[in-house]
């Protein structure tokens, strides 16, 4: 009886990196930490600031799509709204939300995973 090989489950055509399925999932963390933080801080202290951080966390939405395409304009845009959200969380005092940016930063900006975003 002659057996038909069967391909492996994680190496089909087309398959998204683990590398960019976890940028994607840094940036909506992000986002949804954003949108709360900024929410709950707008809703209690009507502070303009948290506003703008709800805001950005809304576009981070957008952002989240153009990284699961593996876009590199969506990398770049994604290495910017960290550094901002990293400057804006610092501004209102959320450490725990600075930290968080932080290591989005550090992951998107590593070699092995910038390495997925080529531009084209």
């Amino acid at each position: 009886m002659t057996e038909i090989p069967m391909a492996d489950a994680g190496t089909t055509a087309g398959a998204r990196p683990k590398e960019v399925t976890y940028a994607a999932f840094f940036v909506l963390l992000e986002s949804i930490t954003g949108l709360v933080v900024g929410g709950i801080e707008y809703a209690i202290w009507e502070n303009e600031l948290s506003l703008l951080g709800a805001v950005l966390a809304l576009i981070g939405f957008g952002i989240y799509f153009l990284v699961l395409k593996q876009d590199y304009t969506g990398w770049l845009i994604a290495v910017i709204f960290t550094v901002f959200a990293i400057v804006l969380y610092a501004i209102g005092e959320n450490w725990p939300g600075v930290g968080l940016s932080l290591i989005c930063f550090i992951y998107f900006i590593q070699p092995n995973v910038r390495a997925h975003f080529t531009p084209g």
